[in-house]
């Protein structure tokens, strides 16, 4: 199923550099048919094909940064004007928030060593005695 997913880039500096190196890496992606900058600032990566939105989210997050994916929905020709204005609630949970991120390690157990215990005063193992 064809499928449209718009991305919200972070372009610090050299917004060219940055929009050049999204584009190959959304090209690059299997199943996608055309990429697009739009956006009033020139800031989101609108893809249209049968794609994974988030692999291509964590490849643009990995490689430019910051990464946010903003909408993805059926990729259709004609647009209706029902079909673009979608229901608040529906609007509220496609706006998704950027976590930086965070990486903890979990330390193994530590293994404690095993001691036998055992009862000496019955034998006598002294020679001497």
């Amino acid at each position: 199923m064809k499928q449209k997913v718009v991305i919200r880039l972070s372009l610090n500096g050299n917004g060219q550099k940055h929009r050049t190196k999204a584009f190959k890496i959304a090209v690059s992606q299997s199943g996608v048919e055309s990429a697009a900058i739009t956006g009033d600032g020139k800031n989101q990566l609108e893809v249209v094909g049968e794609v994974d939105a988030a692999t291509l989210t964590s490849l643009l997050r990995k490689n430019l940064g910051q990464a946010d994916l903003v909408s993805v929905g059926p990729a259709s020709g004609d647009k209706k004007p029902a079909a673009t204005a979608p229901a608040p609630a529906a609007a509220a949970a496609a706006v998704v928030q950027s976590q930086p991120d965070s990486y903890y390690y979990v330390y193994p157990p530590y293994q404690y060593p095993v001691y036998q215990v055992t009862d000496s005063y019955g034998q006598s193992n002294c020679s001497v005695m």
